[in-house]
């Protein structure tokens, strides 16, 4: 009777979007033998069971981000863990590549890989906020660790529901003295999703967990992320400082400075959709978008603080 292998890899993914993970599935599915797949979703997965076999599924009724990945690592085999987001696909040797770069590291406890931004489908989206994902981050949609180094830092904090749960990861793992390397070759492609409308928004309010992330990681934060203000959200609260400040002290010019202030969100819009094709009605969704946007983050940002017991504005 022949023994059964053990994976060196346990790719786990956190889903809930039931639209992609299909072709995620598949790709994995036809990708290297020497991996055990993990999806865990908060939604019926049956289906998908039946269609991926090769998959391991999970349905969890809990929508945190950080609450999946942990099941899903719970149930992982691997010395190796993978991640990745179901709204990615993976090169062909993603995971064999991976695997390489670990086993010729051994001092290393993870490694992040390159994402690519898919942009040959794009239809409607601003591509501003999917190409920012091709910098370097530490973000879970393409960064492999060794499990006993996950273990160690106590896997994702859950008070992460959203976001930030990856940079949380990160940096206790390099607050540990540990080190996370960068390859090149690790390639996933991050597909363009075309029905988040007020995304700008959205981002804004998943800023409510910076706070927590700068009490735990205060140095890390400063280095890595420095702000949770854009530099185009910051422009935007310049301005909208200017026109109460125009409206206190100078009224005379409170009305030019507003049309300033206006026509700023207004070019920031357009610049943002300069590579889409959704139109005016995208530009002016994101004119009042940015906008509402510093409002909107202050508020949220102000609510974390009080929240988890750390302020945190610029």
């Amino acid at each position: 009777m022949s023994q059964k292998v053990i994976p060196r890899v346990s790719v786990v993914v956190a889903s809930h979007r039931p639209g992609y993970v299909g072709a995620l599935a598949q790709a994995l599915s036809s990708g290297s033998g020497n991996a055990e797949i993990i999806v865990v979703a908060d939604y019926p997965v049956d289906r998908f069971a039946v269609d991926y076999p090769a998959v391991s599924w999970l349905c969890l009724d809990d929508s945190s981000i950080s609450a999946k990945r942990n099941a899903g690592c719970r149930m992982a085999k691997a010395d190796f863990l993978g991640f990745i987001d179901d709204d990615c696909i993976p090169d062909g040797g993603w995971i064999d590549t991976a695997v390489r770069y670990l086993d010729d590291h051994p001092d290393i406890a993870g490694v992040e890989g390159k994402t690519l931004v898919d942009t040959e489908n794009t239809v409607a989206a601003p591509m501003r906020e999917f190409t920012r994902l091709q910098r370097h981050g530490y973000r879970t949609n393409n960064i492999f660790y060794r499990k006993s180094v996950f273990v160690e830092a106590g896997g994702f904090d859950e008070r992460f529901t959203v976001q930030r749960e990856d940079a949380d990861l990160a940096f206790t793992v390099i607050e540990r003295g540990r080190n996370i390397g960068y390859c090149r070759d690790i390639r996933v492609r991050h597909r363009v999703r075309h029905n988040e409308k007020w995304d700008l928004l959205k981002n804004c309010v998943n800023r409510r967990f910076d706070p927590l992330l700068f009490k735990k990681h205060r140095a890390l934060y400063r280095k890595h992320i420095g702000t949770p203000f854009t530099p185009a959200i910051g422009l935007v609260l310049f301005c909208h400082v200017l026109v109460l400040l125009a409206l206190v002290v100078m009224p005379a010019v409170w009305a030019p400075v507003v049309g300033a202030d206006a026509t700023t969100a207004l070019a920031l819009s357009v610049r943002r959709n300069a590579h889409s094709r959704g139109g005016l009605g995208w530009v002016l969704r994101d004119w009042l978008s940015f906008l509402a946007a510093p409002i909107v983050l202050m508020t949220v940002l102000g609510y974390g603080s009080a929240r988890f017991g750390k302020w945190l504005m610029f």
